[in-house]
């Protein structure tokens, strides 16, 4: 038999080998791409939500003190990102129609919604505010108001209502998804701030909240920040 005998630089090349080489090379490109992406998504959400939270609190500030130039006191939750309003202020006990001189406070307070959230700082900030009432856990029962649900609705409607019947354009402005702004809720005592067993904690309980919620991220980029928090938090 003959044999054939090859030279080092006259061995064939091992095609499989190569081709492999190759699909890794690839595969190791494809790799570094999507994590960078990955990466960048998640930087930029993680960043959005910061300055959210940044943002909102400026916001509060800011008609906290335009409302204190107006003579007006209420008090403000940062981190939950609530301007709040007590009950003596807009509504006498039991009632729900606005008083004189809580019209004044909720007409000065659309003055200065209006023009904030129209500001080049915060237009399309912000994606819903709630207008919430609130009440302690005294039942009520009348002809008007069958239980604190009713009562605290109702409450938080008819300050949407004056709110809006001075500052008609309220009702116009849209988030970033051309959704409409402004809800209404209700919560009787379910959600209580301090105590019910004081008078000093069932009056601070009996308020209007204006809640406000800063338009998040895309929904990709949340579900990549998701994914990475839960990551970390199986570590």
């Amino acid at each position: 038999m003959r044999r054939i005998i090859f030279r080092d630089s006259e061995i064939p090349p091992d095609t499989f080998t190569i081709s492999i080489s190759d699909l890794m090379s690839g595969l190791l490109a494809i790799f570094i791409l999507v994590l960078s992406y990955f990466i960048l998504n998640f930087s930029q959400a993680t960043a959005q939500l910061t300055q959210n939270d940044i943002s909102r609190a400026e916001l509060l500030r800011l008609i906290q003190h335009e409302l204190t130039v107006e003579g007006i006191k209420v008090t403000v939750d940062e981190q939950h990102g609530i301007l709040r309003i007590s009950e003596g202020v807009l509504f006498d006990v039991g009632r729900a129609d606005v008083k004189p001189e809580g019209q004044l406070v909720i007409q000065k307070l659309g003055n200065i919604l209006a023009g904030t959230l129209e500001s080049e700082r915060f237009k399309g900030r912000v994606e819903t505010i709630f207008i919430e009432g609130h009440t302690d856990n005294v039942p009520i029962e009348n002809e008007m108001f069958p239980s604190n649900w009713e009562l605290s609705v109702k409450r938080a409607i008819n300050t949407w209502q004056t709110m809006n019947s001075t500052n008609p354009q309220l009702s116009a402005l849209l988030n970033n998804k051309s959704e409409l702004i402004f809800s209404v809720s209700g919560y009787a005592e379910t959600r209580p701030v301090r105590p019910n067993d004081t008078l000093e904690g069932r009056q601070e309980n009996r308020r209007i909240d204006i809640r406000f919620s800063m338009s998040p991220p895309s929904e990709e980029d949340m579900s990549i920040v998701k994914f990475v928090r839960e990551q970390w938090s199986h570590e």
